[in-house]
């Protein structure tokens, strides 16, 4: 879509806290057993697999690889537990592993938990499937990597996976032609495919409600529609430990997908009509992020309670006014309902909230005083509407993207 410009940055954010936040979980530091020479020889194939222009490699000499960088070994049996090859590419730096693909030998570290290839460069080579033999990790991270091709079913072997993160900035280069092997990853709690094609995969909406253990769910710009959600296969499955939905930048149109409002239902939803008109979208008892920008979506703001602290509408078609309910949202911080249709008044806003973007609308009217409540409030935008008179004085310095900052344009 025209605005999916934007999103190779987003995705290098969102891998970037996602990787800061899993470092602290790898244990202890290095042991003082000195590990397995038949682990040291299988991190050495990888090395010499490689081009390591940047020298992130360069402590990988001598015979304790459990004192090598990147490499984490159990305190006590001495096997190598976590190996974290994450490169970097940011404005200030850039260091990175290029490979024609990932060696083989990878497949020797049996004990392996932690995983990240992230940010390196296999030239377009596919995952190897050998990645599915190693059956004790937790994390798998291939974010960024130049993979392609098909994503290999073998994945679905790792029935203790936490996390796995296969999300790309690079154009779908990456494709599920079937998302069956995602049954198999019975512990998963965080799931990032953004920008992987999933446009046609078969059995696509086991993703939705097979695996009642995941927390986090990431589909952006994965070529998904309506269509491809497929019909609702198992009603009774609940999906109410999700807290951070992001199906932006897909090609949802009208209103929400019947699967969708099906399987958000068996998470306490309640009143959810399936007419062309989606009156109440009411309470996910556990969700805290909902993203389902820059789609088609159709028709009114639906009612949203619960523990939502984010929530992002923006780039959709919504022609309703804005409703009253959203301002009984007490934990919302974040919202933004920016480039779509909306008329009317801008009503109350729960006192918590930092960001609020508005603009690209058709309100009208004034400002309600309790603007000037909200005094958490960072960042507004208001910009391209029909709005008049001046904006209420924050308590706080307020990061305006209205402009003129103090007065609205007609």
């Amino acid at each position: 879509m025209e605005n999916q410009w934007s999103l190779g940055l987003h995705l290098i954010f969102v891998t970037t806290i996602l990787a800061a936040n899993i470092n602290p979980c790898l244990g202890a530091q290095n042991t003082t057993v000195a590990c397995f020479e038949h682990e040291r020889l299988a991190l050495l194939k990888f090395k010499h697999s490689v081009i390591d222009d940047y020298d992130m490699l360069s402590s990988w000499i001598g015979n304790d690889c459990c004192r090598w960088d990147k490499v984490t070994c159990n305190g006590v049996t001495g096997n190598v537990e976590s190996l974290i090859l994450r490169g970097t590419l940011s404005f200030s730096l850039q260091e990175f592993l290029l490979g024609k693909e990932v060696s083989i030998s990878l497949g020797d570290l049996s004990h392996l938990k932690y995983l990240d290839l992230s940010m390196n460069d296999f030239q377009g080579s596919q995952i190897p499937k050998f990645i599915g033999s190693l059956k004790q990790l937790t994390y798998l991270n291939l974010s960024n990597a130049k993979f392609s091709g098909i994503i290999p079913h073998h994945i679905g072997n790792l029935s203790s996976l936490t996390t796995l993160d296969l999300s790309s900035f690079y154009e779908k280069e990456l494709v599920a032609d079937d998302m069956i092997w995602i049954s198999g990853l019975k512990s998963l709690e965080h799931l990032h495919l953004n920008v992987v094609n999933l446009s046609g995969a078969k059995n696509l909406d086991i993703v939705l409600y097979m695996i009642p253990s995941l927390k986090e769910v990431s589909l952006s710009a994965c070529g998904i529609s309506n269509a491809d959600l497929g019909p609702l296969h198992n009603s009774s499955t609940s999906l109410s430990n999700i807290k951070h939905l992001d199906l932006s930048y897909n090609y949802f149109k009208g209103m929400i997908p019947s699967l969708l409002e099906l399987r958000l239902k068996n998470c306490n939803i309640n009143e959810i009509y399936l007419s062309h008109t989606l009156h109440n979208f009411s309470t996910l008892p556990n969700i805290h992020h909902l993203d389902l920008s820059s789609n088609e979506l159709r028709g009114p703001i639906p009612t949203f309670h619960g523990k939502l602290t984010k929530l992002y509408l923006s780039g959709n078609f919504l022609n309703s006014s804005i409703p009253e309910p959203l301002g009984k949202l007490r934990l919302l911080q974040v919202l933004d309902l920016s480039g779509n249709k909306l008329t009317g008044h801008i009503p109350s806003f729960p006192e918590k909230l930092i960001e609020l973007d508005l603009s690209g609308n058709y309100l009208n009217g004034s400002i309600l005083e309790s603007l000037g409540n909200l005094r958490l409030l960072q960042v507004l935008s208001l910009s391209s509407n029909k709005l008049t008179g001046p904006i209420p004085t924050v308590t706080r310095k307020l990061t305006c993207n209205a402009l003129p900052c103090r007065t609205f344009l007609n």
